[in-house]
């Protein structure tokens, strides 16, 4: 059995996180861990901002989850590729991922939700976590890499 820590979105949900690496990385997608129930109503964006400014975004919906997972089910959870038609070149510096959505309105009975990992965290932490819900909510950036 699966079990999940998930946060529902009510408004918004962010998360921050940090490059330190000495180079610009471009961002091609990012990858959110996504909860489903009951498939929502609305249009949801996920957004890069720096200091409060987006620097880019794009919005999807319930019926693209399904769509992306094939299936008819109405309760999903999945990593959902967002992919830029652009891609987003960003270096180092503190970023905020933030999750937000137009025409939604949230539901115990039908609600979107941001995963945070409890086991094999893909995201590094500061300090120990005393509970799961410490834990940062679970995304993956994809990035361009030139093979020479």
């Amino acid at each position: 059995m699966t079990k999940l820590v998930v946060d529902e979105l009510l408004t918004t949900l962010s998360q921050t996180f940090t490059l330190n690496k000495n180079m610009r990385f471009t961002v091609e997608a990012i990858r959110p861990y996504i909860y489903m129930h009951n498939t929502p109503a609305g249009t949801f964006k996920i957004a890069v901002k720096s200091g409060g400014t987006e620097l880019f975004s794009k919005t999807f919906t319930a019926a693209e989850i399904k769509s992306d997972l094939e299936t008819t089910d109405n309760y999903a959870h999945l990593w959902k590729g967002i992919v830029f038609s652009n891609p987003a070149h960003i270096g180092n510096g503190e970023y905020e991922l933030e999750l937000s959505s137009t025409g939604y309105t949230y539901s115990e009975t039908s609600y979107l939700g941001w995963i945070r990992e409890h086991e094999n965290l893909t995201n590094e932490i500061d300090g120990t976590p005393v509970s799961d819900m410490q834990n940062p909510r679970a995304f993956q950036l994809l990035t361009r890499q030139v093979v020479r």
